[in-house]
């Protein structure tokens, strides 16, 4: 009693802060599985069902409610972060609450030790191409059947421990990651072959034993029975194997595994353990095998010491597979010395290693569990730091036991996850994979910022192992590092916990802080912290789309404007959140309008160049601006005020082209029937999103041909013209009149590019190519 009087009264009074992270008890670069777990604890204890003679326990959930539907979603969490509960409306602040088994169900898999809780910042990473299979559960907690199948996957995924992946993905948390798979409802199960980036939906029935024979039958494991000739030489070591070998006998005698007892051994030691099937049929076999043998282990040949393992009266498969994984050769113990060879000269291998203080022999579950982790494709080993300390220093080793991956190349990297089975097989499968990332000693993140490797670009990242903005920024970086090859740019990391003093003296305030530096220059990533955003800001950096405008080249290339040029300018603080986000977009503009030599794009870093920005009169960011054709200099602006997307900023760009995309009646389109000239229409529809998209694509292409016309026809008004038409939008290209074959046959070609540049591409092979065929 003194003690749950005593968790009351360090909890209340969170509940009654004021701030939403106080309430849950939390910091503010908490990610989204600690706000869940934060949530879970506390709802647990203050749930008014279970305090009923708490007359305040109805308002205390509401205000505990309030604070974890606003943070779990990002979007109101943002406008919250900037705003406080002002900047929220009215509907979200006013939150009921459900009974207690509500959000107890909400946490369907969270503490499961086998099924695998996927996000989208590890879901790509992991199931795609992976070396393992998946089986996918994609559920919502509000749906009554995905809480039916629950027990089912979690039994499947004990099971089948070891020998597929199971996994779950809550779409409520990860809805953005579900509508990218495509998951329409709920439960969808998905099961993914090894080397694989498509799934195969299961809809089968929602049984134990429906789901277990799909997954059994998708592992495609072949078990070769042999002869009482082959099981003799077996035993008398006369056949040369690679691998050992582990034989299970049946018989009528026998109490055999079944089928699928086989098939889940052979799949547990899948390239490790060859298993065959010797079925006794007479009393021949049992002069060589006892009747209450149910497997026999083959080690590897050994000259000095090599007999048979009898595995008798073991009828339990799970205890067979312990058995055998005691059989398994223990993880090999490495010093320094070892270390620094493999780094050098096993280019083509991947390492686990365990770094540990004590004495292994006093450790055998830790053990027992590395020789699980070598049915992962890795090789083990375990480092004791109490005798190899430079080392286990050297490498950033200040907690035991801990797991790093040595990848083939020679990089290296700790895994900063839980130390559970789930998260270790995880950061195996993506540690091999990602071998262009590293974490640097002290001493080659100096040589790197002190320009030794001249010739070398890298993408540094600066991170804490406490920070849970960090951890997930390290899982995009290892999906982003897959992009490039090591010629190109470098990947490393650098933990301040460990490099303090390296981190201060580089002025590091914030973790994760990212750079890219090239020789003499760094370029401060400040983009929002995704695969996508590192691999297009160092694309970006490598070949420039966007003008870098500083008070050095600001008169030289804008002041001094020429008439027949245009600039678009995002004048931007690289602190300012809504900045951050233009970013990607700007560059995507850039990108488009790349093809058109009149057409500038460029950005001002107002933190950098504070003087400049004020001599503009700029108050506010990101603040875009246009300098547009016909004017000179600095004379004419025209300001952006619409969505920061990138097709909104290119459709308000294009209005500023010279006028060379008509909009047809009916009237015009019988003139370009009968017209001198070629012509490409475009067919829309005003609410077609597809249609919005072509619309600036459209009026680039048009700049881009100088002897072709551009009309467009809304369907929406002509829908006569439009009969054709089934798909929108749709551009059609109509030779000149005096090259049609007569007038009741149109002679019309569909053009199937989407991008302007394509577009242009597509109309010139037809032009010089398929009209010339015409004349001939």
């Amino acid at each position: 009693m003194y003690l749950v009087t005593f968790i009351l009264f360090v909890i209340i009074p969170l509940i009654r802060g004021e701030d939403y992270y106080e309430i849950l008890g939390i910091k503010k670069s908490a990610g989204q599985d600690e706000i869940r777990r934060a949530f879970k604890k506390l709802a647990i204890v203050h749930h008014p069902d279970k305090n009923s003679d708490d007359p305040n326990a109805h308002d205390k959930f509401i205000r505990l409610t309030t604070a974890y539907e606003v943070l779990k979603d990002n979007d109101l969490r943002k406008k919250y972060d900037l705003y406080g509960e002002n900047g929220l409306n009215d509907s979200n602040k006013k939150q009921t609450y459900h009974s207690w088994s509500y959000y107890q169900n909400s946490f369907i898999y969270e503490d499961d030790q086998h099924v695998i809780n996927l996000e989208e910042n590890d879901y790509f990473e992991n199931v795609m191409n992976s070396d393992s299979s998946w089986f996918v559960n994609f559920y919502s907690p509000m749906c009554s059947h995905c809480h039916h199948l629950a027990p089912t996957w979690k039994e499947v995924a004990k099971l089948l421990d070891g020998i597929m992946k199971i996994a779950a993905v809550n779409c409520e948390y990860d809805r953005q990651l579900c509508y990218q798979v495509g998951i329409r409802a709920y439960p969808t199960l998905i099961h993914f072959k090894k080397n694989s980036q498509h799934g195969v939906h299961y809809t089968g029935e929602k049984s134990q034993e429906a789901i277990m024979r799909f997954a059994l039958d998708k592992l495609n494991i072949h078990i070769p029975e042999i002869s009482i000739l082959q099981l003799e030489l077996f035993l008398r070591n006369r056949i040369f194997t690679q691998r050992p070998i582990l034989i299970l006998i049946c018989g009528d005698q026998q109490n055999c595994f079944t089928f699928d007892e086989r098939l889940i051994v052979a799949a547990t030691f899948d390239k490790l353990v060859d298993v065959k099937v010797f079925t006794c049929e007479n009393d021949e076999c049992h002069e060589k095998i006892s009747f209450n043998t149910h497997a026999v282990y083959l080690p590897m040949h050994n000259a000095s010491s090599w007999e048979p393992v009898f595995f008798n009266s073991m009828s339990d498969i799970n205890a067979l597979i312990e058995k055998l994984l005691e059989q398994l050769p223990d993880p090999r113990e490495l010093t320094d010395n070892d270390f620094d060879i493999i780094k050098k000269t096993e280019f083509n291998v991947a390492w686990l290693i365990c770094f540990y203080i004590g004495d292994m022999a006093n450790l055998k579950d830790l053990n027992l569990q590395m020789k699980k982790f070598s049915i992962n494709g890795a090789n083990l080993g375990k480092i004791n730091c109490g005798r190899n300390g430079q080392l286990c220093n050297k490498l950033g080793i200040n907690r035991y036991p801990v797991w790093g991956m040595l990848k083939p190349g020679g990089a290296f990297e700790l895994n900063h996850g839980k130390a559970t089975n789930n998260d270790i097989i995880k950061f195996i499968q993506i540690g091999v994979k990602t071998t262009n990332i590293r974490a640097l000693s002290a001493e080659e993140a100096l040589s790197i910022l002190q320009g030794d490797n001249e010739n070398k670009v890298w993408f540094l990242d600066w991170y804490s192992p406490w920070c849970s903005p960090c951890i997930r920024f390290l899982s995009e970086l290892r999906r982003a590092s897959l992009e490039f090859d090591a010629s190109i740019v470098r990947f490393g990391t650098i933990d301040c916990t460990i490099h303090t003093m390296l981190c201060h003296h580089h002025n590091i305030q914030h973790y994760p802080t990212a750079m890219l530096l090239n020789g003499s220059n760094t370029y401060q990533f400040t983009l929002q912290k995704t695969a996508v955003n590192i691999i297009q800001f160092i694309n970006e950096k490598r070949n420039p789309s966007v003008v870098e405008l500083t008070s050095e080249n600001f008169n030289h290339k804008l002041a001094k404007k020429k008439s027949k040029v245009m600039w678009i300018v995002d004048y931007f603080a690289s602190w300012c959140a809504p900045c951050q986000r233009l970013a990607s977009e700007w560059i995507a503009v850039a990108k488009s309008l790349s093809s058109l030599s009149f057409v500038n794009v460029a950005s001002v870093d107002c933190e950098a160049e504070a003087s400049l920005c004020a001599s503009q009169g700029i108050r506010s960011y990101p603040n875009i601006r246009m300098y547009p054709l016909g004017s000179e200099g600095l004379s004419k602006i025209a300001l952006y005020n619409g969505q920061r997307d990138s097709l909104s900023i290119l459709t308000w760009i294009t209005k500023f082209f010279p006028k060379k995309v008509y909009d047809l009646n009916p009237t015009d389109y019988q003139r370009v029937l009968n017209s001198e000239y070629i012509w490409i229409v475009d067919f829309y529809l005003p609410q077609c999103w597809h249609c919005q998209k072509m619309e600036p694509e459209f009026a680039i292409a048009a700049q881009l041909l100088e002897k072709v016309k551009f009309g467009r026809i809304n369907c929406n008004f002509y829908m006569h013209e439009c009969a054709h038409i089934k798909v929108f939008p749709t551009l059609i290209l109509y030779k000149p009149k005096q090259k049609r074959k007569n007038r009741n046959n149109i002679d019309n070609i569909r053009i199937t590019a989407t991008t302007a540049e394509a577009i242009r591409d597509e109309i010139l092979e037809l032009i010089n190519f398929r009209m010339k065929h015409d004349e001939l």
